[in-house]
């Protein structure tokens, strides 16, 4: 009765029972395997046997644990804040300490609107008026075409907004002034446009003094997302601004530097096969930094009405622009599961070297009871 009392006053809390869960599967699975393998082997050689087993499957489990990155990993790869640097008069970065981030001049890039508008006037320029509408391009290369589309989307997207490249959608029910109004609008959002937006879209439209500063390469929005959400992380905890939520600033450019050697631009065979062979062979990761420009929006663009539609944001031009730097921690994700498929190897080839040599003793004696 005294037991029956303590099994009925454990608490078969989540923790206890996951335990007894394991406890209950080592000794149904493995211990039926090794008590079957015992009594028709003895237990020595039985629980040699068994443990080679087991440690056999522990190196082909972890092998497939290191290969993919998965498993009982270590700690998958992540940004580090570097510092935090606010611009003034003379330059973004004139202060970072971070001497690879002292040569990125992104105060000096050109906008993304003046890009597209200069674009679109050489595609008009060359191939006329509707080049940026209805241009046939069925009778060009695959790399003048590509580049036309390219413009052509941009334009859409971030051009010159006027009266007549409003859809009847937007200006149905609204009155003159209210068109005037919105297209005063959307060319202000246009305006706005940061080189990281035009990049996910149009990257040909950038030349080298966009794309590349001071070895810096510019970053679109979806190649920046997990820099991006780090780097805001690391800025709404710093104690040395006061931002209370992410709706108070906009982000603007991003930018990377160092890491290994990509693919360069419309790769062919040969480009992939060497890329992937110079990969394999740089055995030590170079240092990558990364950089995420953000500014400080009006008071008066994020202060909504109920019952009003949300205004557009718009950046404080006499607030500084704060640029997160960063460093790459590419942490150690396959160097546990490593460790493992080596350790259960070792015990492996361990194991079987001993049931080796105790079948070598076997045999001899055999042929020792046999010659006598």
């Amino acid at each position: 009765m005294q037991m029956l009392d303590i099994i009925a006053g454990l608490a078969w809390d989540p923790e206890f029972r996951g335990f007894m869960a394991v406890l209950t599967g080592l000794v149904v699975l493995p211990g039926s395997v090794w008590l079957l393998v015992a009594t028709n082997s003895g237990p020595r050689l039985g629980t040699l046997i068994s443990l080679s087993a087991f440690f056999g499957w522990m190196t082909i489990m972890a092998s497939i644990w290191w290969l993919y990155g998965i498993g009982y990993a270590g700690d998958s790869p992540v940004w580090e804040e570097v510092e935090i640097v606010e611009s003034d008069s003379e330059g973004h970065l004139r202060f970072a300490a971070l001497e690879e981030a002292n040569r990125l001049r992104s105060e000096d890039l050109p906008s993304a609107h003046d890009l597209v508008v200069e674009a679109a006037d050489d595609l008009v320029e060359q191939y006329g008026s509707n080049a940026l509408t209805t241009l046939d391009t069925s009778g060009f290369g695959a790399g003048e075409t590509a580049r036309i589309v390219e413009v052509q989307v941009a334009w859409q997207e971030y051009g010159v907004v006027s009266v007549g490249s409003l859809t009847p959608d937007q200006t149905e029910g609204l009155s003159a002034a209210e068109i005037d109004e919105l297209v005063s609008d959307e060319h202000a959002r246009n305006e706005a446009t940061t080189l990281s937006e035009l990049a996910a879209i149009a990257p040909s439209l950038l030349d080298d003094d966009a794309s590349e500063l001071g070895g810096w390469t510019l970053l679109s929005t979806a190649e920046s997302g997990e820099a991006q959400a780090s780097a805001l992380a690391m800025v709404l905890a710093s104690s040395d601004f006061d931002f209370a939520s992410q709706g108070e600033f906009r982000v603007l450019d991003a930018y990377t530097i160092g890491g290994k050697r990509g693919l360069p631009d419309d790769p062919d065979r040969w480009d992939r096969i060497s890329t992937q062979v110079r990969t394999a062979l740089t055995i030590k990761h170079p240092t990558r930094y990364g950089i995420i420009q953000i500014q400080r929006v009006t008071e008066e663009s994020i202060t909504n009405l109920p019952g009003e539609a949300p205004k557009r944001p718009e950046v404080d031009l006499s607030e500084p622009v704060v640029s997160i730097v960063m460093i790459r921690n590419l942490g150690n994700l396959r160097l546990v599961p490593a460790l493992i498929a080596i350790g259960s190897l070792l015990i492996f080839l361990g194991l079987v070297y001993m049931m080796h040599e105790r079948d070598k003793l076997v045999m001899a004696r055999q042929a020792a009871f046999e010659a006598g």
